[in-house]
């Protein structure tokens, strides 16, 4: 299942098994949209980055640090791999040992978050479960963070003019410092990251939704896929905007 745009996201995952909760008062099932909500209120400057601290984020949806997670990134690389080499076997493992399979088919819901270690036991998920095990076991592995960002966005997925919403792993390559894709599903290159074409060139990648760093959820006026490195904070910082279902963060953090 490919993923949505972020409102589309969060309207469908309230409102089809509450992985997330709309705080400001709202019930778990609402199917507000809590970033209109809070950008309506805001003025616009263009272009800027609007940064949401958020540690749900590493809590739950990379699960950093996790001693689960840290055991099996162990079995993968080895602590004296350059964090280049760290992110290459990652990304090898998961492709080669997780199945793709779709919320629908999995789970009976269109859009399901699966925490790491979850998708781990279950050994199948879609293109944002995927990503997320690639960044948790990075990061678990000790691969540098600021190296390290997950994309909810618009990619290519047919010929011709054909669309889609995904999830994928960006990873800043040490040898330039270029950003480069480190796909789980549908482009997902597995070979050494200087053979690479930048995400910036990549025309598969089209445009982000929004983007995960470590504690953050940064939506943004600039094409980040385009221009990664451009960096823009803009007016407000929002605390704790998503905060996920606590049942599912006590069971799988």
């Amino acid at each position: 299942m490919s993923i949505s745009p972020i409102n589309d996201v969060l309207t469908s995952a309230v409102q089809g098994n509450q992985l997330f909760n709309i705080i400001n008062n709202q019930p778990a099932s609402s199917p507000t949209d809590i970033f209109k909500t809070i950008l309506n209120n805001q003025q616009w400057v263009n272009p800027r980055d609007r940064i949401h601290n958020d540690p749900s984020i590493t809590a739950l949806w990379l699960q950093y640090p996790n001693d689960i997670i840290s055991k099996k990134a162990a079995s993968i690389v080895n602590y004296s791999d350059s964090d280049d080499i760290k992110v290459q076997k990652i990304q090898e493992w998961v492709v080669n040992n997780i199945e793709y399979m779709s919320d629908q088919e999995q789970y009976g819901y269109e859009e399901l978050w699966v925490p790491p270690v979850m998708l781990l036991a279950q050994g199948k998920g879609d293109c944002e479960d995927g990503a997320f095990l690639i960044m948790s076991l990075a990061l678990n592995a000790g691969v540098d963070p600021s190296r390290l960002r997950f994309y909810g966005g618009e990619v290519e997925i047919g010929d011709g003019a054909a669309t889609g919403g995904h999830g994928w792993v960006a990873y800043k390559r040490e040898s330039d410092d270029a950003w480069v894709p480190v796909d789980f599903s549908y482009y997902p290159q597995l070979c050494p990251m200087d053979c690479r074409i930048p995400l910036a060139d990549d025309e598969r990648y089209i445009n982000q939704y929004f983007i995960f760093e470590v504690g953050q959820i940064i939506i943004s006026d600039v094409n980040r896929v385009r221009q990664p490195n451009i960096y823009n904070p803009g007016g407000y910082i929002e605390p704790n905007v998503l905060f996920p279902n606590g049942i599912l963060a006590n069971t799988y953090a």
